[in-house]
């Protein structure tokens, strides 16, 4: 039996589509421990309770995404499934609340922690709904609780391929809004690679956020003006312009010699911009630009090959932001193939990525199992 297996229905009708997927894992004669499955929002609940019925002893964990992609190719309708039947340890958990108060539910990962053999080797992946600007605060519950273990938090924010503002999550059977499902994987053949590919690259404007309003993640002023106005005036655009140059020109923050992303959300007539992650107070930020793509996707399959001979299965999480980019400059499928340098994947595509503990936007995260 092979070690993981991929499969994908470009259908929207919901049993057809999940006849499509049990077929295919069929073929494979699956009999997975870990199901992670990703379709278009009004799908979700209906592959969450298929899989849990037909795997019933298998962990199953799923997102919304804006396009479902994997080692079998890539669709915005219907939906992507990665089984792994063997050599991991995997247990879960989920977090609610996540707007407000998801450290009430800290036990859930203690509790997840104790089911494990060992730490060694040891990951959490976790999908949280979107919308609801609790990203840090989910982050920073994570960190506390897996203090002293060595476990690093890997996962996205949830995604939809449509302009509605609702995204769910998927844990074992059923969905859920205002939640962070996530799952604790211990490989039981080697190592865990994390990794971010970052395609933008900075220009030579410096701005320090003046005058922010954390909790609503709004910057009214950048060097002490109303932050479109100097914002644009850097693009050299008028203000009404302002939102489609800010989709291929977002902020950068400098930490530890890489750059995290932070992507504009609205331009407001007040001057002020929101935007999908939290700009704190006096933080010094970049204005970034479009760097050589194709050349960034070389330079990341390069580093995963220097570190993994032959990776077992990877699971991809790419912003939507980047999946309209690569969609509008027609190299979306190249983007899917290049991915296929890292073994069996299956990836998503939302609205936030967190890595090591930090929330990104217009980034790809890799985990890469040995």
């Amino acid at each position: 039996m092979e070690r993981s297996v991929v499969a994908l229905t470009s259908s929207s009708v919901n049993e057809e589509a999940y006849s499509e997927i049990q077929i295919q894992l069929d073929s494979h004669k699956a009999s997975p421990k870990l199901i992670i499955f990703f379709s278009e929002v009004d799908m979700l609940w209906f592959f969450s309770q298929k899989l849990q019925s037909r795997y019933p002893d298998s962990v199953v964990i799923g997102s919304s995404t804006y396009v479902n992609y994997n080692s079998e190719g890539y669709s915005h309708c219907g939906a992507s499934v990665l089984a792994v039947n063997s050599d991991i340890e995997v247990t879960s958990g989920l977090l609610f609340d996540i707007d407000r108060h998801p450290g009430m539910y800290k036990a859930h990962i203690t509790n997840a922690l104790s089911g494990l053999s060992s730490y060694e080797n040891t990951c959490c992946l976790e999908f949280m709904t979107a919308f609801g600007k609790g990203e840090e605060l989910v982050l920073d519950t994570f960190e506390e609780a897996l203090a002293g273990t060595g476990i690093t938090v890997a996962g996205g924010s949830a995604g939809v391929a449509t302009d509605r503002k609702e995204t769910f999550v998927a844990l074992n059977g059923a969905i859920y809004k205002n939640t962070c499902a996530f799952v604790l994987i211990h490989n039981l053949k080697g190592k865990i690679g994390l990794y971010r590919e970052n395609i933008f690259k900075p220009t030579s404007y410096r701005f320090t956020a003046t005058y922010a309003d954390c909790e609503d993640r709004v910057v009214m002023e950048y060097n002490e003006e109303p932050a479109a106005e100097i914002l644009a005036r850097a693009l050299n655009v008028p203000v009404d312009r302002l939102p489609k140059e800010l989709e291929s020109h977002p902020m950068g923050r400098i930490v530890d010699g890489t750059i995290n992303i932070t992507e504009a959300d609205e331009v407001y007539a007040d001057g002020s911009i929101s935007y999908y992650a939290t700009i704190y107070n006096h933080t010094k930020m970049l204005l970034l630009e479009t760097d050589n793509i194709k050349r960034v996707w070389k330079e990341t399959v390069e580093r995963v090959k220097n570190d993994f001979k032959e990776p077992a299965f990877t699971i991809s999480i790419n912003c939507l932001s980047r999946s309209r980019l690569f969609e509008n400059e027609n190299c979306f499928g190249e983007f899917v193939n290049v991915l296929r340098n890292y073994g069996t994947f299956i990836g998503v595509s939302g609205y936030g990525e967190q890595l090591n503990f930090v929330h990104l936007n217009q980034t790809m995260i890799l985990l890469v199992f040995e």
